[in-house]
C-alpha cells in the first residue's frame, strides 16, 4: 500500500512543560476541515491533557493512562492502532502527542512493523523546546537531548520570554545536537507558515535530498569546551556494499554504541541494486527503504551521516572501507 493510502503519523514530543497540548491545539484549530485521530498519553493515572485539548466532534481522541508511552504503554498504543486497523475507518492525520519524559525514538520503532505500514506512515516527528529551561534542562534530563535527537522538525517555543542573545545559544545547542533537524522558532505554539503536516520527513525521497544537502557542508572539530560533546561524522565512500554485510556491520555498530549513537542516516550504493539504498536508525535499530533508481551518469557512491557521541571516526572510516566490494 502506497503513502497516498495509508494515514501519515506525526508525533510531537518534547520535555515537560515545553507546549505540546498547546501545539496540538494549534495544529486542530488550523485544519479543522481535517478528520484527525488523537492520541493522548498522560504519565499518571489521571489525563488530565484530555481537558486542555479542544477537541471536535469529527476527532477521535483516545487517551493513554498510567505510564510512559514509550515502555509499559507500547502494547496498549499497539493495540489502540490495531483497533482502528480492524475498524476500517479512514483519518486524514494522527498526532500523537507523547508524555514529557518518553523516548520518541521507540515509539517511532513501533510504526517499522510490515503489517503497521500497510495502514500508517510516519510522516514526521516534532520536538517542542521551552527556550526558557532549555539550557538548564540539558544536563540534567538525558531525554532532553533523546527527544532533540530524533526529531525532523525543533520548534523553539516562548521565544518571547527570553534575550535575543539567549535565543541565539539555544538554536547552537540544538543545531549541535541534531544539525538534520529544521529549526523553527515560535511563539504560544503558533508555528507561523512552517508546514506542520504531510512534510514527508520519512519519504525515502526527502531523506535522499538531505542527506545529499548535508553530505555537502564541511565540518570543524569539535571545540575542547562543547560540554556535551555531540559529533557529526560524515562519510563519502566510493564503491558498492554487499547488502548482508553492511547490515551485519550497522547492527553490531548500533549493539556495541547504543548508547553513544543518537542518530544515522545514509545512502548505500549496494552491489547488483539498481536502487538506492536509505537507511536510518532511531536508537538502536534500524530501518531500510528503497530509493530512487541509480542513473546511469550518477557516481556509485555511498554517502553516512552518523551523529552521536564519544566515537573514533578513523576506525569506523577504516571499518566501512573493508566492507566495499
Amino acid at each position: 500500500m502506497k503513502d497516498t493510502t495509508t494515514m501519515p503519523v506525526t508525533i510531537i514530543t518534547g520535555f515537560l512543560g515545553a507546549g505540546k497540548t498547546t501545539l496540538l491545539n494549534e495544529i486542530l484549530h488550523r485544519n479543522r476541515d481535517k478528520n484527525f485521530l488523537i492520541i493522548e498519553n498522560e504519565a499518571g493515572n489521571i489525563n488530565i491533557d484530555r481537558e486542555l485539548v479542544k477537541n471536535s466532534t469529527k476527532n477521535t481522541l483516545f487517551e493513554l493512562t498510567g505510564g510512559c508511552i514509550c515502555c509499559s504503554l507500547s502494547t496498549e498504543l499497539g493495540t489502540v492502532l490495531n483497533s482502528i486497523i480492524l475498524s476500517s475507518v479512514i483519518y486524514d492525520h494522527v498526532l500523537i502527542e507523547a508524555t514529557g519524559m518518553a523516548d520518541a525514538g521507540q515509539v517511532i520503532n513501533m510504526f517499522s512493523g510490515a503489517r503497521i505500514q500497510r495502514f500508517f506512515h510516519l510522516d514526521s516527528v516534532i520536538g517542542l523546546v521551552d527556550a526558557t529551561t532549555f539550557m538548564k534542562r540539558l544536563p540534567n534530563f538525558e531525554e532532553v537531548r533523546g527527544q532533540i535527537s530524533k526529531s525532523n522538525i525543533i520548534l523553539i517555543n516562548k521565544c518571547d520570554l527570553i534575550q535575543q542573545g539567549e535565543l541565539e545559544l539555544v538554536e547552537h545547542q540544538l543545531q549541535t545536537i541534531n544539525p538534520l533537524a529544521r529549526i523553527e522558532k515560535v511563539t504560544h505554539g503558533k508555528f507561523m507558515d512552517t508546514e506542520i503536516l504531510n512534510s514527508r520527513c520519512f519519504d525515502p525521497v526527502n531523506l535522499e535530498k538531505e542527506i545529499v544537502d548535508f553530505t555537502k557542508l564541511t565540518f570543524t572539530q569539535i571545540p575542547a569546551n562543547n560540554i556535551h560533546q555531540i559529533q557529526t561524522l560524515s562519510y563519502t565512500l566510493n564503491g558498492e556494499f554487499d547488502v548482508e554485510k553492511i547490515s551485519l556491520w550497522f547492527d553490531q555498530f548500533l549493539k556495541m554504541n547504543g548508547d553513544n549513537v543518537l542518530r544515522i542516516k545514509a545512502i548505500l550504493s549496494i552491489h547488483d541494486m539498481n536502487h538506492k539504498l536509505i537507511l536510518q536508525s532511531v536508537g538502536n535499530d534500524f530501518h531500510t527503504s528503497l530509493g530512487e533508481t541509480w542513473d546511469n551518469s550518477d557516481k556509485r557512491e555511498s554517502k553516512i551521516v552518523i551523529i552521536g557521541s564519544n566515537m573514533d571516526e578513523t576506525p569506523i572510516r577504516n571499518e566501512l572501507l573493508t566492507l566495499l566490494v
